[in-house]
């Protein structure tokens, strides 16, 4: 993965790359003051806010417990929804990435508990405090009594563990 500046990181924004030019390279990583961004290609659609896995080559896809993989596979949220082969840029985190006031969510299941673990679960791209996979450095910021995004807090690169 190469570094860019927050120059051309919009984590609002899809690119379908034939309206124009990607702004970047597959797996190049951007910095804002929210935390660490990849830039990715969707490989299948993804919803807002929904944990993707992100694969060595550069293709994110919604995460379930099924689909985590091995160890240390990065992890990021889409902040935007994404169609089949669309590029857009996923929070990664990274340290002190996130938090209160910062905009940046993830799905979390109805049921999560306020600062708990985050693990996978069946239902693609939702988190929830129930232990399977766990997913590393990343915690939501409040409790979760209806199925919403929730503002996220990490304390390093989202990976599973």
């Amino acid at each position: 993965m190469s570094q860019s500046a927050s120059f051309g990181v919009n984590y609002k924004k899809t690119f379908t790359g034939t309206e124009s030019p990607v702004p970047a390279s597959l797996m190049t990583v951007g910095s804002l003051t929210e935390g660490e961004f990849v830039f990715v290609q969707a490989d299948g659609a993804i919803d807002q806010y929904g944990f993707v896995k992100i694969e060595a080559d550069g293709q994110a896809a919604m995460l379930t417990t099924t689909n985590a993989g091995s160890q240390g596979l990065l992890v990021g949220v889409a902040q935007v929804a994404a169609a089949d082969n669309e590029y857009l840029w996923v929070w990664v985190g990274g340290l002190n990435g996130g938090g209160s006031g910062s905009g940046i969510k993830g799905k979390l299941a109805a049921s999560y508990a306020a600062k708990a673990n985050l693990f996978t679960t069946a239902t693609a791209g939702v988190a929830d405090d129930a232990s399977t996979t766990k997913i590393s450095y990343v915690v939501g910021l409040t409790t979760n009594t209806g199925a919403a995004a929730v503002e996220l807090f990490s304390v390093g690169h989202l990976k599973v563990n």
